[in-house]
């Protein structure tokens, strides 16, 4: 550590950066208001440190005396437990280099079973401890809802935190918990997550980054979830891009989410974070997490005390199928468990609901561990015979309010008084007599379904699917009771989960009150601005309500739809009129006789199931993505080729499309040349900056004729960069990836086109 990083650190640390004296080898310095006095020295190790008589290198100091980071895992041992019966998952990494040069599928479909990793604990260890001068590495972790990414960072965030007390390790993995929140400050989330749930207030937040940036702590973001790129307010890929720009080029970072920003087939939406990150060299990287297997069920059975796990999984799977997700998500292993534990009789009963009603098999799911806290825990014994305190379904409506109170307040958990507070409104709304009241209220905060939070002072949901269910069950019954105030404060709160969104409409099926459920739907989004939460709320209820509903016509009109509110849906005679999609993939739907009038479609993409009878009535698509044979993403702007493309999806489109609001060349076949360009595009939303061999391997033969005809072009336009020698010259971008973004919309498929429309591009902005 040469001095003037180590004076950036310690300024970093400080109570007052324009208080520190660092002059003639001596540091004083107030720091947490202690006064430091120190003196430095150089040595063949660096800079060394000497405080009290004890000598150690710069880094080193900065370690254990400024940042006391032996007490930081400390705190991480005695907060974060490793969870119980932890199960090793099984998955694949993805490293940098061989990401970048991957030519496979651009979605990011599933591998097939050999190139799963057994041990994905030990490969995600040596891909966060691997440091790259020079670069900030960015590793996404990955996986469905429930299948343990929380519990693999929480496990391996203690396992590092005991292995640096015993100092096997120098690194530490800092768990913060985004809670999926739409709105981000890293700051605050940062500084939160250190006082509030670790107890250590020792680091501010330039102080941390600090850290991050010398490879000492890599903060595990938790939380994500879909929003990361196609949210509608961006402000989560605009906090990471800050992240990466303050690190400066160095350090690691982990985030938890179910999709990676580089698995989105369009180029706009890898665009968006590129330009975030700005110019600093960043390497991305995948660690992706695979479902239980049969292996790991019965292991988890064994560590749990099961007798026989492996009939119980041949039981499940016989009634069932083997890749039912009470088999393969360790959530609803773990409760699936619970209840072959505590009673296997009731096993049998369960998986004939679940078989009966297999859309409703989470309902079902849920439903049996209430029915047993019903009967066996919340039992009133003040009278002989003792006697059930609530009904199955008066459970289910007080964990409802409970979701519907968490949701309103923009929180995953409540205080010990709110909790209460919840539990009163609850027991007068039902009318229970005060000494019943007062054993709901006790009894709640130990639901089986609800756990303790915030260092034991709050009380959330075991796990998010559990609050996002109950918040669906809480939005469907104010639907299906009519209530238009309720609703209306629900769908203002901010974009619902498509979970909760999913678990409504299966509620005012259950009451066969869709029909009347659209009509309020339609009722609360036509007098809103078009940008409104309820619009987009209403576009999305009505897609989920409009799934496999047959036999009338669904109209609904000035409504905007959420991102991929299309994806796997079944519609049949669905009328939509003067709306708005945001992007959305068809993978998966079927569309049967619909009507979509005047809407504008920011993005379709690819694969639908069936499309039959659908039309496009003075409709705007304003671009259309779709894989081809080389399983390369091609994304079209023209409205000829858009035109082209929904017809042999099946779309009907008798005027054409609606002419897109800004002039475009006439259409042409995207050129050889631009194909190429875009593949070679591509190589930078998984890296800043690649080198020659890298991009030759992206390429493959295709790279001699890249370097020789078409680099050269992009050279002299300025549009790429290229550095260095022999295989070590490196490819970077030297403008904006959405510029880029915006020439090939504008390029009619043209390479010419597009080196013009980019040079044209950069004079305006001069």
């Amino acid at each position: 550590m040469d001095f003037e990083a180590f004076k950036r650190i310690v300024t970093a640390f400080s109570d007052d950066p324009e208080d520190i004296d660092l002059k003639h080898g001596k540091l004083l310095v107030q720091v947490r208001d202690e006064v430091i006095e120190a003196t430095l020295s150089p040595s063949p190790k660096g800079m060394m440190v000497t405080e009290n008589g004890d000598r150690l290198t710069a880094e080193s100091w900065v370690v254990r005396r400024l940042a006391r980071l032996p007490q930081l895992a400390d705190r991480i041992c005695s907060h974060d437990e490793s969870p119980q019966h932890f199960i090793v998952p099984s998955g694949r990494r993805l490293g940098h280099e061989e990401f970048v040069s991957d030519a496979a599928d651009p979605s990011g479909a599933e591998p097939g079973p050999g190139e799963w990793k057994t041990d994905i604990v030990a490969a995600m260890v040596d891909a966060l401890r691997t440091q790259i001068p020079g670069t900030t590495s960015v590793w996404y972790l990955t996986s469905d809802a429930g299948e343990g990414k929380t519990s693999l960072i929480n496990h391996l965030a203690v396992r590092q935190a005991r292995a640096y007390k015993q100092k096997k390790t120098d690194w530490l993995l800092v768990p913060i918990p985004l809670g999926g929140r739409t709105f981000l400050r890293f700051d605050d989330v940062v500084v939160a997550a250190l006082a509030n749930r670790l107890r250590f207030q020792l680091l501010y937040y330039d102080a941390f980054l600090e850290l991050v940036r010398l490879g000492v702590i890599v903060p595990a973001f938790d939380g994500f979830e879909e929003m990361i790129i196609e949210g509608s307010s961006g402000e989560a890929v605009s906090a990471l891009g800050q992240l990466v720009n303050n690190l400066d080029s160095a350090g690691t970072v982990l985030v938890a989410a179910r999709k990676a920003y580089f698995e989105y087939l369009s180029l706009r939406s890898q665009a968006r974070l590129f330009d975030a990150v700005g110019r600093n060299d960043v390497a991305f990287g995948c660690l992706s997490l695979a479902r239980w297997d049969k292996t790991h069920f019965i292991e988890y059975g064994q560590k749990r005390g099961l007798d026989h796990p492996d009939a119980l999984y041949e039981r499940v799977a016989g009634s069932l199928e083997q890749d039912h997700p009470l088999l393969t998500r360790a959530v609803l292993v773990r409760r699936l468990v619970d209840v072959a534990t505590e009673d296997g009789s009731e096993i049998s009963g369960l998986l004939g609901r679940i078989g009966q009603r297999p859309q409703d098999y989470f309902l079902e799911f849920v439903s049996a561990i209430v029915e047993r806290e019903a009967r066996v825990k919340w039992m009133d014994k003040s009278g002989e015979p003792p006697q059930s305190l609530l009904t199955v379904d008066e459970h289910h409506r007080l964990l409802s309010m409970v979701a519907h109170e968490m949701w309103l307040s923009s929180t995953d958990d409540l205080k010990t008084d709110e909790v209460d507070f919840v539990a009163e409104m609850f027991t007068e709304e039902e009318g229970k007599a005060p000494a019943v009241a007062r054993q709901i209220r006790e009894r709640l905060k130990q639901h089986a379904l609800l756990i303790q939070t915030r260092g034991d002072r709050g009380f959330g949901f075991d796990h998010d699917d559990f609050r996002l269910f109950y918040l669906g069950m809480a939005l469907g019954r104010a639907l299906v009771k009519h209530d238009v105030a309720a609703v209306k404060a629900m769908l203002e709160v901010t974009t619902l989960p498509r979970v909760a969104v999913d678990q409504a409409a299966a509620c005012a099926h259950r009451e066969n009150e869709a029909g009347s459920a659209l009509t309020l739907l339609q009722e609360l989004a036509t007098p809103q601005l078009p940008a409104s939460f309820v619009r987009e709320n209403c576009g999305a209820l009505t897609a989920a309500l409009a799934d496999g509903r047959a036999g009338s016509r669904t109209a609904a009109s000035h409504m905007n739809f959420p991102k991929d509110a299309l994806r796997g849906r079944t519609l049949s005679a669905l009328t939509v009129r003067e709306s708005h999609f945001w992007p959305t993939s068809l993978e998966g739907a079927q569309l049967d006789d619909c009507l979509f009038s005047e809407c504008r479609f920011e993005r379709l993409e690819g694969n639908p199931r069936q499309i039959d009878g659908t039309r496009l009535d003075e409709c705007e698509v304003a671009s259309v993505v779709y894989a081809d044979d080389e399983y390369e993403a091609v994304e079209l702007y023209e409205p000829e080729h858009i035109q082209r493309c929904l017809g042999q999806w099946g779309f009907r489109i008798e005027d054409g499309l609606k002419p897109r609001s800004r002039d475009l060349p006439p259409a042409s076949e995207m050129s050889g040349d631009m194909k190429l360009v875009q593949r070679a595009l591509r190589v930078f939303s998984r890296a800043t900056g690649v080198n020659e061999k890298t991009m030759q391997k992206r390429l493959g033969v295709k790279f001699n004729r890249f370097k020789k005809d078409i680099l050269p072009r992009l050279l002299e336009a300025g549009i790429l960069e290229y550095d260095g020698k022999g295989t070590q010259r490196r490819f970077g971008v030297a403008v904006p990836m959405q510029r880029i973004e915006h020439a090939i919309a504008e390029s009619g498929g043209k390479l010419g086109r597009f080196v013009t429309a980019l040079k044209a591009d950069g004079r305006q902005a001069s």
